[in-house]
């Protein structure tokens, strides 16, 4: 299952039903950037450009 979730005053909370018993214990996978989640679905060499392009945008002013 696969769920999206906002973290907010030190607890994740869910965006939808999970459908899950109370007191379920599950495991988390927290990808932090998209790097992170090419690895894990086997793109390593696009991971560099992505970064690359990422840190651009990120740092770019549009409007002076």
């Amino acid at each position: 299952m696969k769920i999206k979730a906002i973290y907010e005053n030190n607890v994740l909370k869910p965006l939808g039903d999970l459908n899950l018993p109370n007191k379920s214990r599950v495991n988390i996978t927290i990808q932090e950037s998209f790097s992170d989640l090419l690895d894990e679905l086997g793109e390593p060499e696009a991971r560099e450009d992505i970064d690359a392009v990422l840190k651009e945008t990120r740092t770019r002013r549009y409007y002076d």
